[in-house]
C-alpha cells in the first residue's frame, strides 16, 4: 500500500444498507463482510478510485471529532480488511 496507491469499490459487491451500518456481498466468491456506518460513508465514497490519504480526510470532514492521524489508521485498516474481495486496487490508466 503506497501513497499514490487508489482503491475502488468492487463493482461486483453488492452494498445493503442496515440501521447501523451495510452488509456487502461479493458473488463472485461467495463473501460477505460487516462494515460499519463510518464503512459505509467510505464504501459510497469509493465509487472513484481514492487514496487512503483522499479517505482519510472524507473520514475527518464527515466524522468531525475524529483526529486526522485517527482517519489514516482507520482508512488503512478498512482497506486491508476488504482487499481483495471487497475492494481492488485501481489502474492509473486515466
Amino acid at each position: 500500500m503506497t501513497e499514490s496507491t487508489r482503491y475502488q469499490a468492487n463493482p461486483a459487491v453488492s452494498c445493503g444498507d442496515e440501521e447501523d451500518g451495510a452488509v456487502l456481498y461479493n458473488p463472485d466468491t461467495d463473501d460477505t463482510t460487516i462494515v460499519n456506518l463510518p464503512g459505509r460513508a467510505l464504501w459510497a465514497f469509493m465509487e472513484t478510485p481514492r487514496t487512503v490519504d483522499e479517505m482519510a480526510a472524507y473520514l475527518t470532514e464527515t466524522y468531525r471529532d475524529v483526529a486526522a492521524e485517527q482517519a489514516a489508521e482507520d482508512a488503512a485498516q478498512f482497506i486491508q480488511a476488504l482487499l481483495p474481495n471487497f475492494v481492488l486496487e485501481a489502474n492509473d490508466d486515466a
